[in-house]
């Protein structure tokens, strides 16, 4: 098995989480006597249609695009063409469907400060086929924690949910549910840079811990990360990892190509220019090193010339690079080394 295949085993298998789950005292087949509190409302999922999530300050939104049965971000500066990662986003609608109340206290809310309703600390939009909209205000936790008190706007009811419900529903808007190929890296952490070609590595650079500094790699590669005795030029190599950090994404062009042959067609499959990014962090508390590795295949350019198409950290996403910035990155694979003199 070769080096590039090697690397996408780990990579893949190191997402893979296996789980199990035993039930016990189901209680299947016996009556449930204990009365269930009401819902809060209760809309059909299938006819929510766009999302918009707000929680201290913060906005997150989202529509559902019916031809092709995905959740997108609502586009923004940063974001363009953007799908919500579905292992994150599944579910979300099923919560916001029809949460639970723990119980209605006050059937006319008298003072919305008391609860912290009139600043809400989380406003969640709910906007339906037919036209409407459910509007969500959710105010302060109650003592112990468990709950959060809440209501719908335009409506007089005050009443108690579940704060996980609302936890799960910030979370998105803290850390939003983007795809595994809109990677961040972080230049500091690199360790390694592998550049394949047809399958084989190219060209590699290495840090080398005993100096602080990155050299170019002897091939074929012996160790990990890859070791050699020319050192790189600081300058130079540092330029070109903030130029891989300052990745341009546009958004995907195809869902779900899980067949290496299928991805000929833009040019992406196993022949293509990739490239592997090894990182080190090191959790300060811990003191355990965290090893993961960012990577791009790169493929033809489009059309219209402004992009081209990238397949990144193995996902089954083909997605859209800026062609310039891409460019700039394949001049690692056969300019210069970015050595010193």
């Amino acid at each position: 098995m070769n080096l590039r295949v090697s690397l996408i085993v780990l990579i893949v298998g190191s997402w893979v989480a296996v789980g199990a789950a035993w039930i016990v005292d189901s209680g299947i087949g016996e009556e449930d006597s204990t009365p269930q509190p009401p819902f809060f409302y209760n809309v059909p999922v299938e006819d929510i249609l766009n999302i918009s999530l707000e929680h201290e300050g913060n906005v997150v939104s989202f529509h559902f695009r019916e031809s092709i049965r995905r959740w997108y971000f609502d586009d923004t500066e940063e974001l363009v063409e953007i799908p919500a990662d579905p292992f994150r986003f599944g579910g979300i609608t099923t919560l916001l469907g029809g949460p639970r109340t723990a119980r209605v206290l006050e059937a006319n809310i008298v003072d919305p400060a008391q609860y912290g309703l009139d600043n809400p600390v989380s406003r969640y939009s709910i906007g339906l086929r037919n036209g409407d909209e459910r509007v969500l205000l959710i105010g302060n936790p109650t003592v112990d924690g468990g709950a959060t008190y809440a209501r719908i706007e335009g409506f007089p009811q005050l009443v108690l949910v579940d704060s996980s419900w609302s936890g799960v529903l910030d979370r998105l808007v803290d850390e939003p549910p983007v795809p595994e190929w809109l990677y961040i890296l972080n230049p500091d952490e690199a360790r390694e840079i592998l550049l394949f070609e047809g399958n084989e590595v190219v060209r590699g650079y290495g840090f080398d811990r005993d100096t602080n500094n990155f050299y170019l790699c002897d091939i074929p590669i012996q160790d990990e990360p890859c070791t050699g005795t020319v050192p790189v030029d600081e300058g130079e190599f540092q330029s070109a990892l903030d130029h891989i950090a300052a990745r341009k994404i546009n958004g995907a062009v195809a869902l779900g190509v899980s067949d290496d042959s299928d991805l000929t067609i833009y040019g992406a499959d196993r022949n293509a220019p990739y490239m592997a990014i090894r990182t080190e962090r090191r959790d300060p508390q811990s003191s355990v090193t965290e090893v993961n590795r960012v990577t791009m295949t790169i493929g033809d350019t489009t059309q219209d010339g402004e992009f081209r198409f990238a397949v990144v950290n193995e996902t089954s996403d083909v997605i859209l690079v800026d062609r310039v910035w891409a460019d700039q990155v394949l001049e690692l694979f056969d300019g210069e080394p970015l050595t010193g003199p």
